[in-house]
């Protein structure tokens, strides 16, 4: 039985349609009112002004993962979902040139990028998705539950469901995938290599989806946005990467610790955000520092900060962890901490950046607090951290260390 859904959308994209999704799209720009609908419905009498708005709401709010969403085909729920243009094209450069199959498209974010490099079927259970997809990656479509669709192409792309659109629910659990975890791995079984994207906080060990598998974590514009669990001949030596985009830079290796650090005092380093979800901050510090990486010593455990001597730092840049200064160890009294900004930098101080792990201290609070003091636009750059260590919670004074990576938050 045809989809009624399905003809509504497809005569949005109908030349006819043009005018009807223009003026939508004014007045999505200023600002959607019961009236303005009104004048839409009057205005086009017998079109789908409701499709019309949502297309048009979707197109402007897809600016920041496409270059160009214009002529794209979607909605708000499958823009949401859909992997941005920098990411896609990433990752579709490891495919090759070799026919994909790219299994619960959405609207086509990923197929987007593997169409451009080579032959792409597009699959998806639902109609309009599937039909999203192909048209915007002028692909081969495949209207069809991913569990039963024939895997005749080498490579695969995966992007199971973890949202029910129906409430509009996340879930987190990797048990709930759809598809599960046991038809993942048939499809992952039958293909020569396969790339399953996933949440990055995903639970670690990653679960075992192939006996060849590796995982990429992405990190986009300094915010950690997917997962990748390659397998087969996709699948990487080294079981970890990070990856850095839009920069294109990564690091391999092994998941490691760190020793208990002593003292807070030295230099303390903040990893890049997929440095530290893979637990390859032993990596990136042994590739900055050589042997200088074993003093690196972790102040709290599960804190995923370390501390090292002021005099291996110095002299060392990394894109892949920044460093501070450690001035001073407070009690977590905004005011005490204010008291000893004002003695140590005087009228001095230039701004006053505040952070925190694990909500150790109200940042908005504590940075209204520091606003009250006096600022010097040529002054230095203060950090104020607030950690808790173990039981105990402390405000740390520090100042930045050379250049810090762009990419970091």
């Amino acid at each position: 039985m045809p989809d009624r859904r399905l003809d509504v959308w497809e005569k949005l994209a109908d030349p006819e349609a043009v005018p009807l999704l223009e003026a939508a799209a004014i007045a999505v720009a200023d600002g959607i009112t019961p009236a303005s609908v009104m004048r839409l419905r009057k205005s086009f009498p017998g079109t789908s002004v409701a499709e019309a708005i949502e297309l048009a709401s979707a197109r402007a709010r897809a600016d920041a993962k496409f270059a160009d969403p214009s002529a794209m085909m979607l909605d708000r729920a499958g823009l949401e979902q859909a992997t941005s243009e920098t990411v896609a094209e990433w990752k579709a450069a490891r495919f090759g040139d070799a026919p994909v199959l790219d299994l619960c498209c959405g609207i086509g974010g990923d197929a987007m990028a593997l169409a451009r490099r080579g032959p792409c079927t597009v699959v998806d259970r639902d109609p309009i998705r599937a039909w999203m997809a192909g048209l915007n990656a002028g692909a081969v479509v495949r209207t069809e539950a991913v569990e039963v669709t024939e895997i005749d192409h080498a490579l695969v792309h995966l992007d199971p469901a973890r949202r029910d659109e129906s409430s509009g629910r996340r879930s987190w659990r990797i048990e709930d995938l759809v598809p599960n975890l046991d038809s993942i791995r048939g499809i992952l079984a039958r293909a020569e290599g396969g790339a399953v994207k996933l949440g990055p906080g995903l639970p670690r060990p990653t679960p075992e989806l192939h006996a060849c598998q590796s995982l990429s974590i992405i990190a986009e514009h300094g915010r950690l946005v997917q997962a990748v669990v390659w397998t087969g001949r996709l699948a990487r030596e080294e079981p970890c990467e990070a990856v850095d985009l839009p920069s294109g830079r990564t690091l391999s290796g092994s998941p490691g610790g760190f020793t208990a650090a002593g003292e807070l005092d030295g230099a303390l380093l903040t990893f890049h955000p997929s440095i530290e979800r893979l637990e390859l901050g032993p990596v990136a510090l042994e590739a900055a520092m050589g042997g200088d990486a074993a003093l690196a010593g972790e102040p709290a455990v599960g804190l995923g900060l370390v501390t090292v001597p002021l005099e291996v730092i110095d002299s060392v840049s990394s894109k892949w962890f920044r460093a501070v200064r450690i001035l001073e160890v407070l009690p977590p009294r905004p005011d005490a901490v204010a008291s000893a900004l004002r003695t140590r930098f005087g009228d001095e101080i230039g701004e006053v950046v505040v952070r925190t792990r694990a909500a150790a201290i109200d940042v908005d609070a504590w940075s209204r607090e520091f606003r009250r003091i006096p600022r010097n636009e040529k002054g230095p750059r203060v950090e104020v951290l607030g950690l808790r260590l173990g039981r105990k919670t402390v405000a740390v004074i520090a100042e930045p260390i050379g250049l810090q990576p762009s990419s970091m938050p």
